[in-house]
């Protein structure tokens, strides 16, 4: 009977999760892979990357959800490019590295989106390259790995927006990459995965941006992938489509989230359709929007814009966990035990003053209550560092 009320649990709350579905927008004007985007003041921006073509471009247009359409703005001032990257600090944007049809850069753009201009900045001391990562923490953006035609690249900078200067920092521990995934989660920098020699990575990384060391992290749990798309919200970091173990395209366009705190990721719905190698992304206010890519399926450069509203689903997958977490007896003897979702870690018991009394990690599955007195407490699932919920018990011995 438990396991039939708990299967009944798993499909109610799976369905309440696939309820919150990806809408399609306004079409992109171009389909192109390799944008670079971003989001500022509550517009998105897609600006270079490689047209249907195959030639790289200096084209940028600004996307406005309020009135669900696309503007086009002046070119962007520097080389055109395919394979560039970018990301936002401060109320600007700041972009640069890729390639063109015959050269590999590192010039380095600040974008104003109140004016409309660009500025350059201090070329990277580094190595030209395409692929790159970059991800920006206050006044610093951080730059590492990617690839030229020699060879994958393991270095990192660091980007001093007051100084206008480079630093070398320590060098990934992993193998040399291009096209890793990277976001900023909890204020901390992350990068891995992408694509070296043949091998296609799962190794994830942290960077200790006070003490300049990089820790290994747990790997993806997922297939190995490149070439795909990430953002950042809520203090989780999010990685979204691309190519998988083999370098084509997967069956779904997966979307993942990334927990900081305890190092875990937890799956979301993924985008219509396969997996896009090299599309983009930007965040505005609640919602992820993706666009551009290339199909590998069906060798096609789409140019839809999808919406995703993250909160939402971000809410559904807590009343999920709250619906397959629960404790019984009560009233309870010598012994609590629960059932709970995977994403719950620890479980405490609380005393009617608010004292923690006992607490165990999730896994066990099962507390000791001899030691207690008679009484009313509160057991709390615990999950991503929260409280996801709190179930009230008798203790009668």
């Amino acid at each position: 009977m438990m396991k039939k009320y708990l299967l009944t649990l798993l499909i109610l709350s799976s369905t309440s999760l696939l309820a919150q579905s990806w809408v399609a927008k306004a079409d992109v004007p171009i389909g192109r892979h390799h944008p670079i985007t971003f989001a500022l003041n509550g517009k998105g921006y897609a600006i270079t990357g490689t047209d249907s073509t195959g030639q790289p471009t200096d084209d940028a247009f600004e996307y406005n959800p309020t009135t669900n359409t696309w503007n086009v703005l002046t070119d962007f001032p520097g080389l055109a490019r395919s394979f560039g990257i970018g990301t936002t600090a401060n109320g600007k944007a700041y972009l640069g590295f890729g390639a063109t049809a015959s050269a590999y850069l590192k010039d380095f753009w600040s974008f104003d989106p109140t004016t409309g201009t660009y500025t350059q900045l201090a070329n990277c001391d580094c190595s030209s390259r395409r692929h790159p990562a970059m991800i920006s923490i206050g006044n610093r953006i951080y730059v590492g790995l990617g690839n030229d035609d020699y060879s994958d690249k393991k270095d990192w900078w660091v980007y001093s927006i007051d100084n206008n200067t480079w630093t070398q920092l320590a060098d990934l521990p992993g193998s040399a990459r291009h096209h890793p995934y990277m976001f900023n989660a909890g204020g901390e920098v992350f990068a891995g995965l992408g694509h070296g020699g043949q091998t296609i990575f799962k190794d994830w990384y942290k960077l200790d941006t006070a003490m300049n060391t990089w820790t290994a992290m747990s790997q993806f749990p997922g297939e190995a992938r490149v070439a795909g798309t990430q953002f950042n919200m809520y203090g989780y970091g999010f990685i979204l489509s691309g190519d998988g173990d083999n370098h084509s395209y997967m069956d779904t366009g997966e979307m993942w989230r990334y927990n900081p705190a305890n190092d875990t990721w937890l799956q979301f719905p993924p985008h219509p359709g396969k997996s896009r190698w090299a599309p983009g992304s930007f965040v505005i206010n609640n919602e992820v929007f993706f666009f551009g890519g290339v199909n590998r399926f069906t060798s096609t450069y789409p140019n839809d814009l999808l919406s995703f509203d993250v909160a939402a689903a971000t809410m559904d997958l807590d009343e999920e966990i709250m619906e397959n977490t629960y404790v019984y007896p009560s009233p309870a003897n010598h012994f609590i035990s629960w059932e709970f979702d995977k994403s719950v870690t620890e479980v405490m018991l609380i005393n009617i003053l608010g004292e923690i009394v006992a607490a165990d990690m999730a896994e066990t599955k099962q507390m000791n209550l001899s030691h207690l007195n008679n009484g009313v407490y509160f057991v709390q699932f615990i999950s991503n560092n929260d409280v996801v919920k709190t179930s009230k018990i008798i203790i009668q011995h």
